[in-house]
């Protein structure tokens, strides 16, 4: 709440969300809390073949053995960290991790990642994503960012859905074309725009 009074804003509002970070102590088991927010979430796309968004959401959320000063014991040695989604935001912007750096080695993932058009639950609960069980919204996608081409020469198509109609439409440059809504699912969908808001909230936006 003190956060929010200082930093208040239409885009906070709307696109800003809290994930909670938990830190455990491999000695003594003491748990370590706290609270950043984010206004994007970046997943990796885990394996080599087609998976799902939630299986790449899974993989953000899997804890991962850091070397920790524990507070309580004040030794440092092996933890685990865990990050999860506290509060959601009513507009989830989503990037998939297709740019991979390794030492001098860069390189793009292309795997296709299957994601929801409609009806996309996140909902809390013990051993979520989505850790807050007071929290659940329903997203729809309205807005897709592809990257085809290389690390070295690539370009960006972008894919909306249209608020007051639902239509569907691809803007590439100047070239606006009607498409399908599974049209969107394509290997090189980088980014993903999900909206929790109504139809009629979503019109209210535009013209204001």
């Amino acid at each position: 709440q003190q956060y929010t009074a200082r930093n208040d804003s239409v885009i906070v509002d709307l696109f800003q969300g809290q994930f909670r970070s938990r830190t455990k102590c491999a000695k003594c088991s003491f748990i370590s809390t706290a609270f950043d927010s984010f206004m994007y979430l970046t997943v990796p796309i885990p394996g080599k073949g087609t998976v799902s968004l939630q299986d790449c959401i899974d993989c953000f959320v899997q804890p991962e053995e850091i070397e920790w000063r524990c507070e309580k014991c004040k030794v440092m040695g092996k933890a685990y960290k865990e990050i999860t989604v506290w509060r959601l935001p009513k507009i989830l912007v989503v990037i998939l991790k297709r740019f991979s750096y390794s030492g001098m080695w860069r390189d793009k993932i292309s795997n296709m990642v299957n994601f929801p058009v409609d009806n996309f639950a996140a909902q809390g609960s013990k051993g979520q994503w989505v850790s807050n069980e007071r929290e659940r919204k329903v997203y729809r996608l309205f807005g897709v960012t592809n990257h085809t081409g290389t690390l070295e020469g690539g370009h960006y198509i972008g894919c909306a859905r249209n608020p007051a109609s639902g239509d569907w439409f691809t803007y590439d440059d100047h070239v606006i074309r009607p498409m399908r809504a599974s049209q969107t699912q394509k290997k090189e969908a980088y980014l993903l725009f999900y909206t929790s808001l109504s139809e009629a909230e979503d019109r209210q936006i535009l013209r204001s």
